[in-house]
């Protein structure tokens, strides 16, 4: 395994059963399972699934657990921007952050033999790499992007690869977004209509380090104008109390935001969220199917 998948495994673990299935759109629509082994019975459990025999030479009640036959198309869209260089709350740059829940995504589907294509890029363009299955074709995936953040990328924009997605692929699949925590407006609010009139569309957001009030009151600087932020002290308490409001302001406008158009969201502060929070987002979008 590659140098990026194999990082993303030590953030994600190995373990991917049951997650992505659901949703609307699949390769295959049958409704045949594969049976993967057994588990105690827990209220709520389907009684069909009980293996008799099992549960009669253990002594507990057993069910059959089951994996799902349908695959999915996969498309991972990601910033690759000038955002992305920013640090998070756990101090990691961002761009790791991102590449880390990518190759999380590339492990779910390598346990699925789903195909998984990807769309990154900045203000500038994008870049397409087409959908394949296979561990290599994923690394390489994660390389390029990872090259190309870590290079003097233009200013972020993830409407730009939103649109692009929009426009060149027309068969509905499953739209990943990684990205940074999007500003609401009405380009947004048209991209993310777009894609989700066809497409299934799942959102991982990788939050930014507070500027101001996180007790470290050095200056710092905005990495998308490279203009310097005063720090805590200089300001005042008073423009760091509302400079906190606001944030929580706008991260509630975003969430309202995908709540109102349908799209299983979370935010990330550092890698070692990723399996949690991955974990959840699926299950929204399996429950959604």
């Amino acid at each position: 395994m590659g140098k990026h998948l194999t990082t993303a495994r030590t953030y994600f673990g190995t373990d991917t059963r049951g997650m992505l299935e659901g949703g609307r759109y699949a390769l295959l629509h049958s409704r045949s399972l594969e049976f993967d082994d057994l588990r105690p019975y827990v209220p709520g459990d389907d009684v069909r699934d009980i293996d008799w025999k099992a549960s009669a030479r253990s002594g507990h009640v057993l069910i059959k657990r089951y994996v799902s036959e349908k695959h999915h198309k996969v498309l991972l869209v990601a910033d690759a921007g000038r955002k992305m260089a920013a640090a998070t709350p756990t101090g990691e740059r961002k761009s790791d952050v991102a590449v880390n829940i990518l190759g999380a995504v590339g492990l779910i589907t390598l346990g699925r033999a789903d195909q998984i294509g990807m769309v990154f890029g900045d203000t500038r363009g994008c870049l397409n790499i087409r959908q394949r299955r296979g561990e290599t074709h994923i690394e390489s995936m994660l390389h390029r992007y990872y090259g190309h953040a870590a290079a003097r990328s233009g200013p972020s924009d993830i409407v730009c690869q939103l649109d692009y997605v929009a426009t060149h692929y027309r068969h509905p699949m499953l739209i990943v977004v990684v990205s940074d925590e999007p500003d609401v407006d009405d380009r947004l609010a048209e991209a993310v209509a777009r894609l989700t009139a066809r497409h299934d569309v799942l959102w991982a957001m990788v939050t930014d380090m507070p500027a101001v009030g996180m007790g470290d009151d050095r200056a710092g600087f905005d990495v998308s104008t490279g203009r310097y932020v005063l720090d805590g002290a200089t300001l005042g308490a008073r423009v760091v109390a509302a400079y906190r409001r606001a944030e929580q302001d706008r991260i509630r406008r975003l969430a309202d935001f995908m709540t109102a158009n349908a799209v299983p969201h979370t935010r990330i502060d550092g890698s070692s969220e990723i399996r949690a929070r991955l974990v959840e987002l699926t299950g929204v979008f399996a429950r959604a199917g």
